[in-house]
């Protein structure tokens, strides 16, 4: 979320991923990296920049073998972001808006299918933060926060693949920072991690092939695990390996046609998409100060097994400004 101290400065809240509708695998999410559980002091304004390139050769279907034959993603991402900090009842507090921006740059493909896409703004997301522990004798805090995406973006419904859902996607996370061994102000080894619960509306402007019907996305869960070692605390350089598994997720569509109508066609009134938000990924993270209040850090994303999405790879630059 925020942070203080050498480390933590360089490790703000970590990136925020689009999605690509009804073929991501990742849900919406305000992706924590490491060291974005530890409070900045009140009365500091952040701006960031990200850039994000992501690349896929595999597609993990719900069920059945993955498929790479003939199967590509391609995707540069681009994200403004802001954040305040304040006191609230004697703790650190804050607000944030992060707005993405997602470009194919390639034809998406499984299997030698062409899938149309649509590049274009993904949701805006707009957050509140709290630390109610912050203990920088032992290292230790605790960060809680809630996020709402409302249905703003460059969604298409005649497109297979979009920037976003275009539901209503609501997230409450919570993460911890303890330093195992060293000292807090010096070398150290923390422990990381996050929960994060996203809830989700319905999207009643969608096509299942022809037909009119209801996208839904079932509640997901994402955990991340992280190990943060502090090499150089004089110029906050960091080097982090990193765990993220999601949960959930799985999307149906219900289709507005009578059950008589569909069945020649071997569809009923509800069909399941076969996407999901379940993911395995490797992640390593590292980063440093160019300067005393501008920080700069690179992320390596490597996904190791799936169900419902694209297995993706993928690379994240992220410059962030303290004033």
């Amino acid at each position: 979320m925020s942070h203080r101290g050498g480390f933590s400065r360089a490790c703000l809240f970590g990136a925020v991923l689009a999605v690509w509708a009804g073929f991501s695998g990742k849900a919406l999410a305000s992706d924590p990296l490491p060291g974005d559980a530890i409070g900045l002091p009140p009365d500091i304004n952040i701006g960031l920049y990200y850039n994000e390139f992501v690349g896929s050769g595999t597609f993990a279907p719900a069920h059945g073998s993955n498929i790479t034959s003939h199967t590509k993603l391609s995707i540069d991402v681009n994200i403004l972001r802001y954040v305040r900090t304040f006191e609230l009842g004697g703790l650190t507090a804050g607000a944030q808006v992060v707005v993405p921006y997602e470009a194919f740059l390639s034809p998406a493909k499984v299997g030698g299918a062409s899938l149309s896409t649509q590049s274009g703004f993904t949701q805006p997301l707009l957050g509140v933060f709290l630390f109610p522990v912050n203990d920088d004798a032992d290292g230790r805090s605790v960060a809680t926060g809630a996020w709402i995406f409302p249905p703003v973006s460059s969604f298409n419904k005649n497109y297979v693949v979009n920037p976003s859902n275009d539901t209503t996607t609501y997230e409450l996370e919570a993460g911890f920072h303890q330093i195992l061994f060293g000292d807090p102000k010096g070398s150290n080894l923390a422990l990381e991690g996050w929960d994060e619960v996203y809830f989700f509306s319905n999207n009643k402007k969608d096509l299942y092939g022809p037909v009119p019907a209801t996208y839904r996305e079932q509640p997901s869960d994402e955990v991340r695990i992280y190990l943060p070692y502090v090499v150089n605390p004089a110029v906050g350089l960091f080097v982090a390996p990193g765990y993220f598994q999601s949960f959930g997720g799985k999307q149906t569509e219900a289709l507005h046609a009578p059950a008589a109508a569909l069945a020649p066609f071997g569809l009923t009134t509800v069909e399941d998409t076969g996407n999901r938000t379940q993911i395995s990924e490797l992640r390593f993270a590292a980063g440093m100060f160019l300067s005393p209040t501008l920080q700069v850090m690179g992320v390596g994303e490597y996904d190791v097994a799936g169900h419902g999405g694209f297995l993706t790879r993928s690379l994240q630059l992220r410059l962030a400004k303290f004033f």
